[in-house]
């Protein structure tokens, strides 16, 4: 599957897109402190939306299967966890950060990426109340089939290592 002048995807990937006509990503590292606070939110959004798939997507070789479940069973995600060795996934949607996350339709179109909410300011920095949140609405407003009114907002995280 090829997007402008960007990697195809790997078959793999592309038949897991098939299944729904929407997708949401969160891009992750077992030992990003922003992964493993905001997984617990990823699998409540989940939890919210049955009718569309959620996926975790781990880039890259740096971490055995051993830390990814660790990491999963710590933080309580239910989501299926992707390996992506080869970054292909992260290149073809421009991943930078984790945690990041996308939302994209059965052909990989990007129709949100960027932070899950507001609540981090920077690394470090999170406040203790926030007023939006971007990743919950772009589903929303897919859901009732209305255009997504922030599509990309700058992620905060730790750095994607390729």
């Amino acid at each position: 599957m090829w997007s402008c002048g960007k990697k195809p995807l790997s078959d793999n990937f592309a038949n897991l897109l098939q299944k729904n006509e929407y997708t949401v990503l969160m891009f992750v590292a077992p030992d990003c402190p922003l992964c493993i606070t905001l997984s617990t939110p990823f699998t409540e959004l989940s939890d919210n939306f049955s009718d569309i798939q959620f996926l975790v997507v781990h880039s890259g070789m740096h971490y055995d299967a051993m830390e990814i479940n660790m990491y999963a069973t710590s933080t309580k995600l239910k989501p299926q966890i992707y390996r992506d060795y080869d970054y292909q996934v992260a290149n073809h949607l421009g991943a930078s950060v984790t945690p990041e996350f996308f939302v994209v339709d059965r052909f990989s179109n990007v129709l949100y990426q960027g932070l899950m909410d507001d609540r981090i300011v920077e690394l470090g920095s999170y406040k203790q109340k926030w007023e939006n949140h971007y990743l919950r609405d772009a589903i929303q407003a897919l859901l009732a089939n209305k255009p997504v009114k922030v599509k990309k907002t700058k992620p905060v995280g730790c750095v994607l290592e390729y």
